[in-house]
């Protein structure tokens, strides 16, 4: 019986123009979208394999006299899985800068070729599944009840006895299955186009672990579609009226929760924007400063008055000696003499109490690069805890939607999320320790009129900076990440299908 059942639904479906519809949709555009994409990536891995390139050529080696000033330059490449989603991609750092202070910055340089994409909107992957897939799963489903009642076919399924259990059952599995395979069909189609690409493996263990998660978490989501047309068409007598309500929700859950929910978590948690950050850590950074000259003047004062309080009565006394007319001891060449004796003896004093004051200065150089690292460190810390959380409070309230869901899931599979920000940082604070070993603890430290460098540094031959090994999320903790997600996909479709049951069995089909 169900089998049968399974059948008509099928069989009507097929026969129906929405459903060659759909099928036309995902056969077209998906593979499409792939297509975009993939010479999209294609462009960006090649711009920045060209540009690393060109760093390389240009300032791998610093030039000399190399000071230990320089800022050594890491590229972060274009993930292969940015082809299903491209997140946050346009908008996340693609270069880090060293410092020798400690502390790395990150640019992202715009990217000009692809204005009008950002203009009007990227066709990805997550895009022709969240918008149009899911339009079209509820739009096979929204009158999969009430348009049966209108056409009189429910009334006599259930006057011949049909189980109301396995009527609904079989509407789910019928419309899901049409759904599904254009959707599958399409895909087949963008895997071969991808396979196509010298510079993409579909079969390597970066890319195809992470895409059967993909796959598998898109077919939730179309189940959860259709079973919420499912669902409203079992609480509504007429399909125009399913039609209405369905379309009013999609707007809701595609449009509404997920726009309108960075703006509520940025009214109940403010943060200071970027620039305003910005400034403030400049501000910091220049009292840091300022403190550290007023304390390296009073230094150079305390040593500078040692030195009169002890040399200018030795020169007093001489001048008196020799220059008074009145004393017995008055001679130009005597003074002249003892004048050049003393100046040698205060010129050898001089340089021994420079080589203390340096002795002091040094660690209080190293002091404060130490205390502009930890306190800008704190703020940069503070910041991004803080930013964090408001992006954590807008995702939370986003969840309310599958869709959101869905596309954080898709965004964190394919290295273009929220938590790739945090690999990034990871990935920079190692490639700056890398490049201090190497480089910045070697070459001078300079402050002020003093110097000093390691026996084993060559100022005129500095060695060669390394490169950032960027390092990507692996598939286990990214799931870890994303489960709750998952999980908020099957209690949407349990509870939509609840409810489709619990209509159903209360449904009047006269």
């Amino acid at each position: 019986m169900l089998r049968v059942l399974i059948r008509k639904e099928i069989t009507e479906t097929i026969l129906d123009l929405r459903f060659m519809a759909t099928a036309l949709l995902c056969v077209v555009l998906i593979p499409l979208g792939m297509l975009v994409n993939l010479q999209d990536y294609e462009q960006r891995l090649a711009a920045t394999q060209q540009e690393h390139q060109m760093y390389r050529q240009r300032y791998s080696v610093p030039v000399a006299p190399a000071w230990g000033k320089e800022e050594a330059q890491g590229f972060r490449p274009p993930s292969v899985m940015s082809l299903f989603a491209s997140g946050l991609d346009p908008f996340l750092p693609d270069r880090v800068f060293t410092s020798p202070t400690g502390l790395f910055r990150t640019e992202r340089h715009p990217r000009l070729d692809s204005a009008q994409t950002l203009l009007f909107g990227q066709m990805d992957f997550a895009f022709n599944v969240t918008f149009i897939l899911s339009l079209a799963a509820l739009i096979v489903s929204f009158s999969a009840v009430c348009g049966e009642k209108e056409r009189g076919t429910l009334r006599l399924m259930i006057a011949h006895t049909v189980p109301r259990g396995k009527i609904i059952l079989a509407k789910v599995v019928g419309k899901y299955v049409l759904v599904v395979v254009p959707f599958l069909v399409s895909m087949l189609i963008a895997l071969l186009i991808l396979e196509m690409s010298p510079n993409v493996s579909i079969g390597s263990h970066d890319v195809w672990p992470a895409f059967l998660v993909i796959l598998g978490v898109t077919l939730l989501f179309i189940l959860c579609m259709v079973s919420l047309g499912l669902c409203i068409s079992t609480f509504t007598a007429r399909a125009m009226s399913s039609m209405i309500w369905l379309f009013f929700i999609w707007v809701v859950l595609v449009l509404g929760i997920p726009k309108v929910s960075p703006i509520i978590a940025e009214i109940l948690y403010p943060v200071e924007s970027e620039n305003a950050f910005s400034f403030a850590k400049r501000m910091a950074a220049e009292d840091i400063r300022e403190e550290f000259n007023q304390r390296s003047k009073d230094i150079e004062k305390k040593y500078s008055d040692q030195m009169d309080k002890e040399w200018n009565p030795k020169f007093i006394q001489i001048a008196k000696k020799y220059r008074n007319p009145s004393s017995s001891e008055y001679s130009e060449e005597d003074y002249l003499a003892a004048n050049k004796k003393l100046n040698d003896e205060w010129n050898k004093a001089n340089r021994e109490r420079y080589d203390k004051l340096h002795a002091v200065m040094l660690p209080l150089a190293e002091e404060l690069k130490r205390h502009t690292a930890q306190s800008l460190g704190r703020l940069e810390q503070d910041h991004r805890n803080r930013r964090k959380k408001q992006v954590a409070l807008g995702l939370n309230l986003s969840r309310l939607s599958p869709v959101s869901s869905y596309a954080f899931i898709l965004a964190e599979l394919a290295g273009t999320g929220v938590t790739e920000m945090d690999n990034l940082s990871q990935n920079a604070q190692r490639f700056q320790e890398q490049v201090k070993d190497i480089y910045y603890d070697q070459a001078y430290n300079q402050f002020n009129s003093g110097q000093y460098r390691p026996k084993a540094y060559n100022p005129f031959d500095p060695p060669t900076l390394p490169d950032m090994t960027y390092t990507r999320v692996s598939l286990a903790p990214v799931v870890q990440t994303v489960w709750p997600d998952i999980l908020l996909l099957i209690l949407f479709s349990g509870a939509c299908l609840t409810l489709a049951i619990a209509g159903f069995n209360r449904y009047d089909v006269r």
